[in-house]
């Protein structure tokens, strides 16, 4: 926020500048939030006499961190250290945002406001595999998965760790493998995978049979990754997404939804991945619009 008025500096989604400017009065600043430019400095500050401009710069976060390449701020100072407050979610994190070892790639991310309490979502995705079979079934019954009817819901877990919590599909028998490439992975990602997994995580899957699903961390972001048919055909394709649920008022949230993929990924996979994104959740997903039936 711009030291003069307290006006957002920067809008843009994404990118990189060298300077911003703020559009109120046009005070200018590096990108290391130094400012440099003042307009009437002279006239109205009576230059740097009135106002000192010799280390002034934009206020930093109060508690800034990052986890596998997210960005995480706190405005409390006193905030823990990101990997206490993650705690044992950081385990199931690692799924979504750590498939190997050159990070992920965002597309987004897409915005659109839903009248419904911003709780009802984040609490939906931490844990509520009860609501699938009855307001998804459409999407069932037009053939988007594999499996013809919602049965794999029954078979699932829920889970709580840390600050975070969520939900898990039960997988058919097999191997690691097997299971990885049930729900569409190619070869060389699962080669990928089981570099950067702890030995844990891997049981997860090819022990235990649970491959993750839906996710929350306190307060108000959330995760998802499913796979649905893309092609004519029986063949799934993975998608990962992560969002946001902003508080505009007490019945009215603005949703920011990205699109992730491993950065590693095969370039067919990342688009046909988007495209699976793309028909389940985001502004037009098919699940979107049920659930947004239900939260309004």
């Amino acid at each position: 926020m711009c030291l003069h008025r307290g006006m957002q500096v920067c809008r843009a989604e994404m990118g990189n500048a060298s300077h911003f400017r703020c559009p109120y009065h046009g005070w200018s600043y590096r990108n290391d939030g130094r400012i440099v430019g003042l307009p009437f400095h002279e006239e109205a500050y009576g230059g740097e006499a009135g106002f000192n401009r010799k280390g002034a710069r934009l206020l930093p976060a109060p508690s800034l961190d990052s986890y596998n390449g997210l960005i995480f701020i706190s405005m409390d100072p006193d905030a823990p250290p990101l990997i206490d407050y993650l705690g044992d979610f950081a385990f199931y994190l690692d799924y979504y945002t750590k498939q190997s070892s050159s990070g992920i790639e965002l597309r987004g991310p897409q915005r659109w406001r839903v009248k419904a309490n911003w709780k009802i979502g984040a609490e939906n995705f931490a844990g509520d595999m009860y609501h699938t079979p009855q307001t998804h079934t459409s999407v069932v019954e037009i053939g988007l998965f594999r499996e013809p009817k919602a049965e794999k819901r029954k078979d699932g877990n829920t889970y709580r760790a840390g600050n975070g919590g969520g939900t898990t599909y039960k997988l058919p028998e097999g191997t690691l493998e097997e299971r990885l490439r049930y729900v569409g992975y190619p070869d060389e990602m699962i080669d990928r995978m089981k570099e950067v997994w702890s030995q844990d995580q891997l049981n997860v899957i090819g022990e235990n049979g649970f491959m993750i699903s839906a996710a929350s961390i306190f307060p108000n972001m959330s995760f998802v990754h499913n796979w649905p048919k893309v092609e004519d055909g029986d063949d799934v394709l993975p998608f990962i997404s992560i969002r946001t649920w902003q508080p505009i008022s007490e019945n009215e949230t603005e949703v920011l939804s990205w699109f992730a993929v491993d950065a590693a990924a095969p370039e067919e996979f990342k688009a046909l991945s988007y495209k699976a994104y793309l028909m389940c959740f985001g502004s037009t997903g098919m699940f979107e619009q049920d659930d947004v039936e239900n939260w309004g």
